[in-house]
């Protein structure tokens, strides 16, 4: 590429005072000299160009002549003369090679004045440096002394860096074809200037022009490789230890706690060795741990100034025991999480029972997570670690311990049903009181009615609280009577007790046509305590209930006369509420009946004559045990014509119209209204008018 052909407008040189053309010269008898080395010296850009000189033998040496040119294709211009056989290198002062890239030849003259072929041309190396995109490395860049590289050139060239001011150091060897590199910059913040260096055999080397810049590192080192995660069984505290961030201005690591989905930086550990760590707030015990870890450096930016810090790789996990204990099955079911950070090969289960030393119990694939421990004896403290096995020696790890004390709870010893209620007619509410001294699995509430078997309804869990409630939402309280009982069921499932009965409360009602409602229900059975009495309640025409009589614990029956509320619409409901007194835990209970209504027969008298100005001067119906509402009546006239209305059950007709009597006569009537339990019943027929006597 740089083998150089004399341009014609170099063909003419200086000769002393002699002036040569390239027309009048002969065939060079010598060689040219054959160019080495070009050498920026100086950030001013002057250039030594160095040459090996060709033989003479004949002495015919009369001097070299050397070109040069900013541009490989010229125009080249003679930059000097030299007499001196024996010169192998010459000083070009100004030849500006810090502004871009020099070009050299040469040519040799004979006493003969014959001028040689020209040698090849030889460029400087023009080194350009740029920041990175985006910041955090040099970027260099250079041009080639030659292509392809002169045989003589070493086959690497030199990358190097002048830091601090007057110190240089070599930061890297490449391929001599090489014309770009990136150097990370791991200094925090300064002034950097570069160079290209390339020898060659004659012992020369050429260097470049010097370019830099001011840089700052502004790349984080490189991330943590965290080895492993490990509990310490001895407080289930997790143990991390990673490999040391490899750049030697790595100034610590950020302990990096991974908590549902987030990180919670919980500590930091200066010094790029130190690569353990135990988090004091770590309970490895209470669940999966996760952590990562990232590198900082000494260099720091922004404001406020932060360290350059890596990113985090993916966390580790722990591997998280728990236990499931089947006093009933006498076994203890070990349940592990997945170790996560590493390819797991195996797991390893060891047990030591009340205190002694770790037993394996079993190697499991890394596909298995539980074992089921059977026949362990009641009354004994078993505790389970879990090792997980990496491909080498150095990735194993634990996970925390956890015990397990077995035993045989105690079995309850009784159960008290405090009480059967009716709340709605589709529901009875059951109350029961428990023995929490003891563990119970659960409690069944079982029903009967007339002497059916038992049913199981519902059940409720043990250990709750005192007192449980069951709701039994099946049943129609309006028709029957139920009987309930508790089965407890110990803490293997086995029935350990049955509770006393209670049956609910089954109210009748019956409406008579002489007015009086008869109540009849049966007593409540089981309390601790002696029924005191029943407190029966009453509501007239949907009305709030009140209190209307107190029976006697022996007395199951009422008569209700309600003739005095024929002003009613005839509608008269009853709950009987039962007492208990004298129960030995201080807690006296209420039952409560279902609530049932009592509709009394609507009666309506309708007189068929009035006379206007007599003892029955209007008319108007009679109405008893009926609902106002939506009364109505309605006066027609012999040809059907609406001559009077109203919905005031307390108005009269006194057989006027507009204010004058209507004519003597027979009219028609229709009279409606609805019973209390809301049925419409409606009346017509006719009444006699007469009319204004004397």
């Amino acid at each position: 590429m740089f083998k150089h052909r004399t341009p014609f407008h170099v063909r003419s040189l200086v000769l002393g005072s002699i002036v040569l053309y390239g027309g009048l010269a002969c065939a060079a008898s010598l060689d040219p000299p054959s160019l080495r080395c070009a050498s920026v010296i100086n950030p001013a850009g002057d250039v030594d160009v160095t040459w090996v000189v060709p033989p003479d033998p004949n002495n015919e040496f009369q001097s070299y002549v050397l070109f040069t040119s900013p541009a490989i294709g010229g125009p080249y211009n003679l930059l000097t003369q030299q007499f001196t056989y024996g010169t192998n290198s010459y000083s070009h002062v100004g030849a500006g090679a810090n502004v871009g890239p020099q070009f050299y030849f040469l040519k040799t003259i004979s006493t003969s004045l014959d001028t040689s072929l020209a040698s090849d041309t030889l460029s400087t190396i023009f080194l350009s440096v740029s920041q990175s995109t985006p910041l955090g490395s040099a970027v260099l860049d250079w041009t080639a002394q030659h292509v392809p590289p002169i045989a003589t050139a070493n086959a690497q060239l030199a990358v190097q860096l002048e830091h601090p001011i007057g110190t240089w150091s070599q930061v890297d060897l490449l391929a001599v074809t090489a014309h770009h590199y990136e150097q990370l910059i791991s200094i925090c913040q300064d002034s950097l200037t570069y160079r290209i260096a390339l020898q060659n055999q004659l012992g020369c080397t050429s260097y470049s022009n010097l370019a830099g810049d001011v840089f700052s590192d502004v790349t984080s080192p490189s991330p943590p490789v965290m080895v492993t995660l490990s509990v310490d069984t001895s407080t289930n505290q997790t143990v991390i230890d990673w490999d040391p961030s490899p750049q030697d201005d790595t100034n610590g690591y950020i302990i990096v706690l991974v908590l549902n989905g987030n990180n919670v930086i919980v500590d930091t550990v200066y010094g790029q060795s130190n690569t353990s760590y135990v988090w004091s707030g770590s309970d490895a015990g209470l669940d999966v741990e996760s952590y990562t870890i990232a590198a900082f450096d000494t260099c720091y930016h922004g404001n406020p100034a932060a360290p350059n810090t890596s990113a985090t790789l993916s966390a580790h996990s722990t591997v998280y025991v728990r236990t499931v204990y089947d006093r009933c099955a006498a076994d203890v079911t070990v349940i592990w999480t997945p170790y996560v950070g590493w390819p797991v090969t195996n797991y390893e289960l060891f047990v030591s029972v009340d205190n002694g030393p770790p037993l394996l119990l079993g190697t499991f694939p890394s596909t298995v997570h539980s074992f089921s421990h059977e026949g362990v004896l009641p009354f004994k403290s078993y505790c389970y670690v879990v090792r997980a096995v990496g491909s080498t020696p150095l990735l194993v790890s634990l996970s925390n311990k956890v015990c397990r004390t077995t035993n045989y709870p105690s079995v309850p010893q009784w159960n008290y049903l405090r009480n059967a209620t009716v709340v709605e007619p589709d529901h009875v509410l059951v109350v029961d009181s428990v023995d929490l001294s003891a563990k119970a699995y659960r409690y069944r509430l079982e029903r009967t009615f007339n002497g059916q078997p038992w049913e199981e309804i519902t059940t409720a869990p043990g250990g709750v609280s005192p007192t449980i409630t069951f709701d039994d939402l099946d049943v129609i309280t309006a028709e029957r009577s139920y009987t309930y009982r508790i089965i407890v069921e110990d803490s293997c499932g086995i029935v350990a007790d049955t509770s006393n009965t209670g049956t609910s409360i089954l109210l009748l009602v019956e409406p008579g046509i002489d007015g009086i409602n008869r109540l009849r229900w049966n007593g409540y059975v089981q309390w601790a305590g002696p029924v005191v009495g029943y407190t029966v309640y009453r509501s007239i025409g949907d009305g709030a209930f009140m209190p209307i009589a107190f029976n006697p614990p022996d007395m199951w029956e009422l008569d209700d006369d309600v003739n005095s509320y024929i002003a009613s619409n005839g509608r008269f409901c009853y709950f009987v509420e039962a007492n208990e007194s004298g129960n030995p835990s201080g807690i006296n209970s209420v039952s409560m009946s279902n609530e049932v209504c009592a509709i009394q027969q609507e009666a309506v008298w309708i007189p068929n004559a009035f006379i206007a100005g007599g003892a029955n001067d209007s008319f108007k119906p009679v109405l008893a045990f009926v609902d106002v509402k939506g009364y109505e009546l309605i006066i027609y006239n012999r040809w059907g014509q609406e001559i009077w209305s109203t919905t005031d059950p307390d108005m009269t007709w006194d057989g006027k119209l507009n204010d004058f009597y209507v004519p003597q006569g027979v009219y028609a009537y229709y009279c409606a209204f609805h019973n209390g339990a809301g049925k419409k019943f409606e009346e017509r027929g006719t009444v006699t008018f007469l009319c204004c006597p004397n």
